[in-house]
């Protein structure tokens, strides 16, 4: 199963471009270390991630909204328009709101994966987004001191008129 789903991912990867492509790729390796953070057999992998890009298509659709509440109060703020208290209020409702629907995406999709999968991987699946994401900003980091360190060196031992 595990080879089946990279030799997928390799191939959706060469038929993708921009923008998509890097969501795309992203969305496939968090389902790569999904699968070995969770150690999915091939029949739970077949229940649960159905589920599971469901939850993610809700959380990404309540995460465009609050961030175009959020760029809409942004440019208030950089024309200068003034905001009254009730637009304030009813903007800080609004996002409070979009907030408490992801958390209980989240409580109704751990809940739904019940019988999927077991306790252990369920309660491994509450942080795994949050620890995926700090080991990707961490790789990406890691990545970019590497770069500069080899840019850094290449300018010091090649000089253009040499």
């Amino acid at each position: 199963m595990k080879k089946c789903i990279i030799i997928i991912v390799l191939l959706s990867l060469t038929c993708i471009n921009g923008k998509e492509r890097k969501k795309d790729k992203m969305e496939m390796m968090m389902a790569w270390r999904l699968t070995e953070h969770l150690k999915l057999t091939n029949e739970q992998a077949e229940k649960f991630f159905p589920l599971f890009r469901e939850y993610r298509e809700k959380i990404k659709s309540l995460s465009q909204k609050e961030k175009s509440l959020n760029k809409e109060l942004r440019e208030k703020i950089d024309r200068g328009d003034t905001i009254s208290n009730s637009e304030l209020e009813k903007l800080l409702l609004s996002i409070s709101e979009l907030e408490q629907n992801k958390l209980n995406s989240k409580k109704s999709f751990i809940s739904n994966i019940e019988g999927k999968l077991n306790n252990l991987q369920r309660a491994k699946m509450i942080g795994f987004e949050h620890r995926f994401r700090k080991e990707v900003r961490d790789e990406i980091k890691d990545h970019k001191k590497g770069w500069k360190k080899q840019k850094k060196h290449s300018k010091k031992n090649n000089h253009f008129w040499k």
